[in-house]
Formats: structure tokens, C-alpha cells, sequence
């Protein structure tokens, strides 16, 4: 499989707070798409799946989201030059007015500071598209054509910023500096370029050759400019791009796309689900960026689409505001799109069984993973991989993230597996009526750190509640991360952002071995369950304990609304054997 360069666009946001009050606002775009080159010794690094990206976009916008064709430019290849990419941007401000939704579309390269060599010289917390007419043939004249982001991308979307036009950066980028989760996509081979575009100015990683700490990322810099990237930081992006690929992964109209384009169409056309239930007609951008991170992840693609601003940058909410303006389509008199659904009309259906792939594994071992309960063993599409080699076995994750490496012989393996087929049955499907929005701060890390990086945990409630964090680690046991003292058995108010463990660096998540993966379920109640007493700083007990099956059939009795979201914390080791802070 191919890894494309970079997919931008700018989209709607219909309900702000800074815009109440507008009538009639209208939806205009730019699509850019360039996958091909001027420069003859580009011809190797085009990119085939360009031109199906900005047409199916411009259908779908078009036929479903409230975009008159009369308000789009499209911009392809030869005429995606670097001067027309920023005239036209430009022009949005003229072609637009306060209340607008303003959508700039970008399919192609790109680079930036988080290049493995950095060889075009690009400064950190900055990112480039590469237009048709880019000149490789120096450091100079390659800065000079390419479309920088801190340099021409950034004062041209903070004017629209401050102009008050709603504006969304949705960003499918390839190859975002250190590559420390590319141990997935099986039937994929590297197509690199050593151009990585990434966030319109506010690429988030240095450029170590190793993974290593990185630095902290910089201030975001809008208020209501709403990133929606395809990866994150340390991730590459898929391209969908030949006839193989598109059997083992078929995209919605059997074209060629970016992995993420093809998912995003999809939301586009109702067909993601969240939690197990279809989006519906109405969601709002953190619920978007959640079913494209799962959708991809379950095919296999190890790319999770990440949201900015962060929680912790987001004061004004503009996360939860509603997908590419659904208020203003449905105005405009097109057709909703589509609610694509698995189950009958009035049914609910959940399948909690973990489906384990094997890879090489031995009769023995696969004998003892099939005679687990909750656990099924399937050919393809798997919630977990297990590979073997000799004796010793890796489980990984549906993206290929390993969870854990070990002896084929060690009983945690089999503790790991039940583990999460316990985990399926316990957790509630909950509800959105509360509001819940949980992510890991750095934002743009897409959950994957590496050793001593530090993080926390970002939650913000639409509704007060009572919030509980639990991790089940690499070796099958549970953690009770929050509430760890009395103190935090508190309701947590609605609308700011709590940091958990907390806000002071002192108190933040540093990385240190054992590393793999570990799932965080965040939960939110109305009403303080019983169990948050017992429960408070509860430290690694296992699923099969007194403790677990309490906790099971308390919140399978939970009173009043339950809001529930998981997230898949990565971590890897660094390349030095010093102790972190030293």
C-alpha cells in the first residue's frame, strides 16, 4: 500500500456561540488536488488517488451538505500552482462573509519540520503542501514554491479566523516525523516522499532520526478553526491506490482514495457507526473524528484522525459543534445524507465477543485461546492478533499495536485476552445525554507516546456527573486511574475542561516501561454509582476477582444516564537506557 502525502480541507461549523444570531449563511469551498508534478523527476512520486478524492468530495458536499457547485472552485493539477493555491485561499475572504462556512479542501504531498531529515530546512511547528509547480532543485527554490504553513498558511486562516468564518482544518497527512506505530497494514509497502505536510503551522514533533521524547507542542493558534487530521503526529497516512489494495480494503465507490478520504466519504454518506449505533442524521465533530478513528482501526489502517483544538484549548467548544454545518444543509433544501444501519428498524444489536486472529500459532496455544469464554477465533477483521515465532508470541491490536510481547507459555497472555472479552461485556454501550469528551492532552499524538513523554487525560461534560477512568493494562488487570481519593468522588462540573490526574506538570502521566497498550474506558454517571467508594485508587485486580464482578453487575444496575468512551493509550520504549528527567 501507498502512504500519501497530505489531505486538507476546511469545513463548516454551524453551532458556535460567536456566530448566534446569523441568517443565511452559505457554504463556500476551495478543492485543491495535485498527484501530479511539472518536474519530470516527480513522475515517480505521483499519486494516483488525487482526482477520485476532490471528485466524490465535491459530490458529496454538493449533494448532501448544503454546497452550492456555483461556490466551489476546484483546483487540478497544472492549475494548483503555488501562486493560484494562495490567491485563491485569499479570495475566500471576498467570496465569503461573517457567518460563512469556508471549506478549503488539499489533496497531495507535503513536508514539514517533522521530516526525517528535514532537509528542506522547515522550521518546528510548521508544515508545506507541495504544489504542481514545486522546484526540487535546490533548498531555496524548494522553500520558495512550497506552501508553508507558518510562512503563507496561517496569517490566511487566522484572517478568516477573525473575519468570523466558520472554519474546520481537515488534514489526511502521511509520515508525521517519528514512525513509532507502523506495524500495521499488512498487504502495504512504503510509497514515501520525504515531504510530510501536517497542520497548517502547528506540526507538533521535532525531527530525531529515533523515536525519542518529543517536545511539547506549541499554542494553538485560532479560536475557531477546527483541525480534523487524518493521523496523528506519529503515524502515516494509507493510500487506497491499486487493484490489490482495493480488494483487501474496497472504498465506498470502488475508486481510488486515501484510507482516511474513503472513511470520511462515508461519514459524509451516514454509513459510521459509534459504540456499536449508527451517527444518525445530527453529530458533532468529536463524535465524527471518534467513528473515523474506529472505522479505520477495524480495517487495520494504523491511523487515528485527531481533533484540535484540544480540550484544553477548546474554551469555546467549537468540538462540539455540529458536523459541516447540518443545520444550513438541511436550510438549503438538498437531501440529508443517509443513515446507514446493520440492525432491523426498533433493534439493538451488540456483539461482545473478541475476535482473535492467529498468525502461525501453535495447536496448543490456539486450543487454549479458543476454549476462553467471549472469545471466537476468525480468519480476517480480527479485535485482536496473535502471532507467534518459536516461543515467543506478540498480541497486537485491530491496527496492528502491540499490546504485549511475550513467552508463548506466560499465563498473562491468555489473562490479557479474557480480559478484554470481559471488558466487551461489562462496559454499557451508554449514552451521549450527558455529554462526555475524553482525550489524551497532547492532542495531536494520537494516544502514542514514547518513553518519558508525559500526558494527561482531558475530560469536559456537557453535564455535570460523576467520572470514573479504568485501565486494563498489557497484563490483564484493572486499575481504577480516577477517582483515586476521597477528594475526587466529586461531581465534575460541566463545560471546562478537568485534567486528570491533573493540571500541574507535576502531576502528569510520565511513560515508563512495561510498554504496549493499555485501554482507558472513561465513564461518566448522573448518579454517583455505589461502587465509587470501594473502587476509589483500586489497583490491579484482575477480571476474574470478587472486585471485577461487583463492578460488573453494578454498572450493568447503574441508575440514570451512563456516558462511556474508550481510549487506546500506546507506548514505546525510547532509544535511551537513561532515567527520565535526567
Amino acid at each position: 500500500m501507498g502512504y500519501r502525502g497530505f489531505l486538507l480541507i476546511l469545513a463548516a461549523l454551524a453551532a458556535c456561540p460567536w456566530l448566534t444570531g446569523v441568517s443565511h449563511a452559505r457554504n463556500v469551498a476551495l478543492l485543491v488536488a495535485v498527484g501530479q508534478f511539472r518536474d519530470p523527476e516527480m513522475k515517480e512520486h505521483e499519486l494516483l488517488g488525487t482526482a477520485p478524492d476532490i471528485d466524490s468530495m465535491q459530490q458529496a458536499l454538493t449533494g448532501h451538505w448544503g454546497f452550492a457547485a456555483g461556490d466551489i472552485v476546484a483546483l487540478r493539477n497544472q492549475d494548483a500552482t503555488h501562486e493560484r493555491i494562495l490567491a485563491e485561499i485569499s479570495s475566500l475572504e471576498k467570496r465569503s462573509a461573517p457567518g460563512d462556512t469556508v471549506l478549503i479542501y488539499f489533496s497531495g504531498h507535503g513536508t514539514s519540520a517533522n521530516a526525517e531529515d528535514n532537509s528542506f530546512d522547515l522550521p518546528y511547528a510548521t508544515g508545506a503542501w507541495v504544489p504542481y509547480d514545486i522546484d526540487m532543485n535546490t533548498t531555496a527554490s524548494a522553500q520558495s514554491t512550497l506552501i508553508i504553513g507558518r510562512r503563507d498558511l496561517v496569517p490566511r486562516l487566522k484572517k478568516l479566523d477573525q473575519g468570523g468564518r466558520r472554519v474546520v482544518v481537515i488534514s489526511d497527512s502521511c509520515y508525521s516525523g517519528q514512525v513509532v506505530r507502523s506495524f500495521g497494514q499488512r498487504f502495504s509497502h512504503t510509497r514515501y516522499l520525504p515531504m510530510v505536510t501536517r497542520d497548517l503551522g502547528v506540526s507538533r514533533v521535532a525531527a530525531p532520526a529515533v523515536p525519542s521524547a518529543r517536545p511539547p507542542p506549541p499554542p494553538y493558534p485560532y479560536q475557531h478553526v477546527v483541525l480534523l487530521s487524518g493521523a496523528s503526529d506519529s503515524e502515516t497516512g494509507a493510500d487506497i491506490s491499486t487493484q490489490q489494495m482495493l480488494q483487501l480494503a474496497p472504498t465506498l465507490d470502488g475508486k481510488f482514495h486515501g484510507a482516511f478520504t474513503d472513511a470520511f466519504l462515508r461519514l459524509l454518506d451516514g454509513q459510521l457507526s459509534l459504540n456499536g449505533k449508527p451517527l444518525g442524521a445530527e453529530f458533532n465533530y468529536a463524535q465524527g473524528r471518534q467513528a473515523l478513528s474506529d472505522f479505520l482501526e477495524h480495517r487495520n489502517f494504523p491511523q487515528h484522525p485527531q481533533l484540535l483544538p484540544a480540550l484544553a484549548e477548546d474554551p469555546l467548544d467549537v468540538g462540539s459543534g455540529a458536523f459541516l454545518g447540518e443545520k444550513i444543509a438541511a436550510q438549503s433544501g438538498g437531501p440529508p445524507p443517509a443513515v446507514h444501519s446493520a440492525a432491523p428498524t426498533g433493534a439493538t444489536v451488540r456483539d461482545t465477543t473478541v475476535h482473535v486472529r492467529l498468525e502461525n500459532v501453535s495447536p496448543a496455544l490456539r486450543t487454549r485461546i479458543a476454549a476462553l469464554g467471549g472469545v471466537s477465533i476468525v480468519d480476517k477483521d480480527g479485535d485482536l492478533t496473535l502471532s507467534q515465532s518459536g516461543t515467543q508470541v506478540q498480541l497486537k491490536g485491530p491496527a496492528g499495536d502491540p499490546i504485549v510481547s511475550t513467552a508463548a507459555s506466560d499465563p498473562n497472555l491468555l489473562k490479557r485476552v479474557a480480559a478484554q472479552a470481559w471488558l466487551n461485556r461489562a462496559i454499557p454501550v451508554g449514552n451521549d445525554s450527558l455529554g462526555l469528551r475524553a482525550e489524551t492532552d497532547p492532542g495531536s499524538r494520537g494516544n502514542t507516546y514514547v518513553q518519558c513523554e508525559s500526558f494527561v487525560f482531558e475530560v469536559k461534560l456537557q453535564k455535570p456527573a460523576y467520572v470514573m477512568l479504568l485501565d486494563l493494562d498489557s497484563q490483564g488487570d484493572l486499575t481504577v486511574l480516577y477517582p483515586a481519593r476521597a477528594s475526587e468522588r466529586q461531581v465534575i462540573p460541566s463545560g471546562a475542561a478537568r485534567a486528570i490526574p491533573g493540571a500541574d506538570p507535576k502531576d502528569h502521566i510520565v511513560v515508563t516501561a512495561p510498554f504496549g497498550t493499555d485501554q482507558v474506558t472513561v465513564l461518566a454517571f448522573e448518579q454517583q454509582p455505589g461502587f465509587f467508594v470501594d473502587l476509589t485508587g483500586a489497583q490491579r485486580f484482575a477480571t476474574d476477582s470478587q472486585r471485577a464482578g461487583s463492578l460488573a453487575k453494578s454498572l450493568a444496575g447503574a441508575t440514570g444516564p451512563v456516558s462511556v468512551q474508550k481510549i487506546t493509550v500506546n507506548t514505546y520504549p525510547g532509544t535511551s537506557n537513561r532515567f527520565c528527567g535526567s
